[in-house]
């Protein structure tokens, strides 16, 4: 089952928490807003080296996460503001866990510092991809494909966080490589993409 499957899926097993926050008056923005701080909140929590209790508030935040643009979408009120600050919210979300991280690795007795050179590259990597995706299609270049995009990142920390330090340092190793790998797939692609549009004008004049 793709990562697409599996998110329509969780879409309809929500429907009637969407309705639910729906009846209780929440905004898209509220429900955004409510999945930043709890997300935040992970980022806390794995700096106190409670690495379990960040995983279920990363679960929790990503769930809010999911139950935004459903029910942007309910209300009617899809918008590209929503989008915007959606997309932004994200990136802050990932960046407070990884800055989480790297606390609780230099906070130890004897730091790791690899494990925070790891944490680093990711924050790196993970960011660098939205930015080639973001990117491109301000040029006018599709930008959907991706060796591994927050969806996956999202499932390979939360299963780091839950099984422990020394599978963390492993999920870390392993988001490094392939979010700067995604990164660097992105770049390539649509730097022939664009390369073609360019030739394809020069052409045409």
């Amino acid at each position: 089952m793709s990562m697409a499957e599996v998110k329509q899926k969780l879409r309809g097993l929500a429907r009637p928490i969407v309705r639910g926050l729906d009846r209780l008056g929440f905004s898209p923005l509220a429900v955004t807003l409510v999945g930043l701080v709890i997300s935040a909140g992970a980022g806390v929590a794995a700096a106190g080296g409670r690495l379990r209790l960040a995983a279920v508030l990363l679960i929790t935040g990503a769930g809010f996460d999911m139950l935004d643009g459903d029910l942007a979408r309910l209300q009617g009120r899809v918008s590209r503001q929503g989008a915007f600050l959606d997309s932004n919210f994200d990136r802050l979300s990932e960046a407070a866990l990884f800055l989480g991280l790297v606390w609780h690795f230099l906070a130890d007795a004897r730091p790791d510092r690899v494990a925070v050179m790891l944490t680093v590259t990711a924050t790196v990597g993970s960011l660098t991809t939205s930015y080639a995706r973001a990117r491109a299609e301000g040029l006018g270049a599709a930008c959907r494909e991706g060796l591994f995009q927050r969806p996956e990142r999202m499932v390979l920390l939360i299963a780091g966080l839950l099984l422990g330090a020394r599978p963390l340092f492993w999920a870390l190793a392993l988001l490094a490589l392939l979010s700067v790998a995604t990164t660097a797939q992105r770049i390539v692609q649509v730097s022939r993409r664009l390369a073609a549009k360019d030739a394809s004008r020069e052409t045409e004049s």
